[in-house]
């Protein structure tokens, strides 16, 4: 492992936030420590490690511990942020089973039967469980051996697909029980995890608008405060650059940090992400109440991100 690594994150990145947060230039945060502009560029690519010493000096002047200047806070970048494709799929399959319920109630079971081959979510395990059910009851078969026997179906299926064919067989066997469509949401819910229960019931509301008008709706966008403006290079950055960043943010900080930048910020960042995480992240940029610290913290820990990120492609 290279020596400059701490717990997966090159420190470079974090003394380039740090640094930018200050607004200070290369060469003014080498005059403050006392070294040469050289020093803090090598620092800041990861092409060389500062004294103890030194860390302690940059430690005091930016007010951090060294952990953090070493960057331990932001153990292990490397990894998928909240964003999983998985849950927003459970989200698709989920409003399809809805749109189920639906139309068994309005048209009958039948009807439902033939729906169900052009639904939107695609899943190939509704598809098979709706069709199975029915021939199982026109055999006359047992409502409870039925579903076991999809529960089965659903055991089998390869380990990322299990927890969508766990959720279709609870589902539409609440379906078939004539259950109500709030058991039925908060069934799709419990699937797909506390952060997503109350948004999962109102996707076909968000998904009224399309990605231009949501675009559009933040274009204009203001900074929060004069302050606020550390990501605003992000405007200029590249397709690749700014998907590696997402891949290595959370939920939380994305919000956060576009919640003080201004709109050409917001649109490099939502053309670069999924339809159905644009629209969830809008909604939550719409309902973000955080303050100006907030805003500066995550911008920092995207300026850290980013530059790690960039660095590591080099490497």
């Amino acid at each position: 492992m290279d020596k400059n690594i701490f717990h997966g994150i090159a420190m470079g990145g974090k003394l380039y936030s740090l640094r930018m947060a200050k607004r200070m230039t290369q060469e003014q945060l080498a005059a403050q420590l006392c070294v040469s502009p050289a020093a803090v560029s090598k620092w800041e690519r990861n092409q060389a490690v500062p004294s103890v010493e030194m860390l302690w000096a940059m430690a005091d002047f930016f007010e951090c511990s060294m952990d953090e200047l070493a960057g331990r806070r932001l153990a292990q970048v490397d990894r998928m942020g909240v964003y999983d494709e998985r849950r927003f799929r459970l989200i698709a399959v989920g409003e399809d089973l809805l749109r189920c319920a639906e139309i068994s109630r309005e048209k009958g079971l039948l009807a439902m039967e033939e729906a169900v081959v052009g639904l939107k979510g695609g899943s190939s395990f509704l598809r098979f469980a709706v069709p199975y059910i029915m021939n199982s009851f026109m055999r006359q078969a047992e409502v409870e051996f039925t579903f076991g026997l999809l529960e089965n179906y659903a055991a089998a299926l390869p380990e990322e697909e299990q927890r969508e064919g766990r959720m279709v067989t609870a589902v539409l066997k609440a379906i078939f029980a004539g259950k109500s469509v709030e058991v039925q949401q908060e069934i799709i819910a419990s699937y797909i995890g506390m952060e997503y229960r109350e948004k999962s019931g109102k996707m076909s509301e968000i998904l009224k608008y399309t990605r231009q008008e949501l675009i559009q709706k933040f274009r204009k966008k203001e900074l929060y405060s004069k302050a606020t403006n550390l990501i605003e290079g992000c405007a200029q950055l590249g397709n690749f650059e700014i998907q590696t960043i997402l891949r290595n943010l959370e939920n939380a900080t994305l919000t956060a940090a576009l919640a003080g930048a201004s709109g050409a910020v917001v649109e490099r960042f939502f053309l670069n992400l999924a339809d159905r995480i644009m629209y969830l992240v809008s909604e939550d940029l719409e309902r973000w109440q955080g303050t100006e610290e907030e805003i500066l913290e995550a911008q920092r820990t995207v300026l850290e991100v980013g530059s790690f990120c960039l660095n590591k492609g080099k490497e």
